[in-house]
């Protein structure tokens, strides 16, 4: 029961920041677009890589083979968390305009985003597992679709759907 504690705990420590970040970004995306986008992206990786140090253990034999690749791992998922934060910011100035042609395009490029994400983590996972072994590159992976689960449910939460707005409109 302690380590699952633990993982609550981080989870809500993870997403709590992520909420907090995520508020202040989209409402001054625009200003500053590439800055804030890399500084957020930055934070959330230094609380996400406290959370997997807990949701990963690792046996010190498997220890720097797995951190030097999750290292990698981050590097190269900045640049798909950035195409997501831009694809949010492009959803909302979206929402002005929506048309079939624009809903169409909006929806294939987020299935682009998480086919991308899932395929990161797929590469990652068997890179971690011929470094390690498939327990460790399993915990990575459960522990990367559970963090980023969190995150996105957070986002998601601050993000009105179109068709949200488009009631709160016909109500007034």
């Amino acid at each position: 029961m302690h380590t699952k504690y633990k993982i609550v705990f981080l989870a809500a420590i993870f997403c709590g920041a992520t909420f907090s970040i995520n508020a202040q970004t989209y409402t001054n995306y625009s200003q500053n677009a590439d800055a804030e986008a890399d500084a957020i992206i930055n934070l959330l990786g230094v609380k996400k890589r406290q959370a997997i140090s807990v949701l990963v253990p690792l046996e010190v034999k498997d220890s720097a083979a797995f951190w030097k690749l999750y290292d990698e791992y981050e590097q190269i998922q900045k640049k798909v968390a950035k195409s997501r934060l831009a694809l949010y910011e492009r959803t909302a100035q979206s929402y002005a305009n929506m048309t079939p042609t624009v809903a169409d395009s909006l929806a294939k490029q987020y299935f682009v985003n998480r086919t991308d994400q899932e395929n990161l983590a797929e590469t990652y996972y068997k890179k971690i597992k011929t470094a390690t072994n498939a327990v460790v590159a399993f915990e990575f992976y459960q522990a990367e679709a559970y963090l980023l689960t969190q995150l996105r449910a957070q986002i998601m939460q601050q993000i009105p759907t179109y068709g949200q707005l488009v009631r709160a409109a016909a109500n007034k």
